[in-house]
């Protein structure tokens, strides 16, 4: 009978821990990732199938790729801001899920921003190649979809 009880204590415990206000800021900062990433895959294909068809030539600096993604209209100037937007939130999440104590949410908020990283480098590189790098967006899009899946998955965790 005694045990009973305290089965009951720890799992009362356990669920008052998981409604913190941190798990519930970090679900949030998961869903709002999850929404914005959503988002952004529309403008990428949206930009990648309609918007850089066009040969442009870009010069391999910061400032080039800036005029290039100008250039080629608002389009690409929302996805290129949807993904400041995502890595800010990625590092959001990443300081959040530092202090987690499931280790699947702290792996899942390291391999999410690793991701979002690939996806920006792969973006540039496709820029700066003036579009026609196959590779910067092949690897744009499958770390979309490797940040897409590690987020889920740390949302099912947290």
């Amino acid at each position: 009978m005694v045990k009973r009880r305290l089965r009951i204590i720890d799992v009362e415990a356990m669920a008052a821990q998981t409604g913190r206000p941190e798990w519930r800021r970090l679900r949030v900062l998961i869903a709002v990732i999850l929404i914005v990433l959503t988002v952004q895959g529309w403008t990428g294909d949206t930009a990648n199938i309609f918007v850089t068809t066009s040969t442009t030539s870009a010069s391999s600096s910061l400032g080039g790729a800036l005029r290039t993604i100008s250039a080629a209209g608002p389009i690409l100037i929302w996805h290129a801001s949807e993904g400041a937007l995502v890595l800010a939130l990625s590092l959001a999440v990443l300081s959040l899920s530092v202090r987690a104590k499931p280790k699947s949410v702290r792996i899942c908020a390291i391999l999410g921003t690793f991701m979002v990283v690939s996806a920006g480098i792969g973006g540039l590189s496709f820029v700066l190649s003036g579009f026609q790098y196959g590779g910067g967006s092949a690897e744009m899009g499958g770390s979309f979809i490797g940040a897409y899946a590690f987020y889920f998955m740390e949302l099912y965790y947290a």
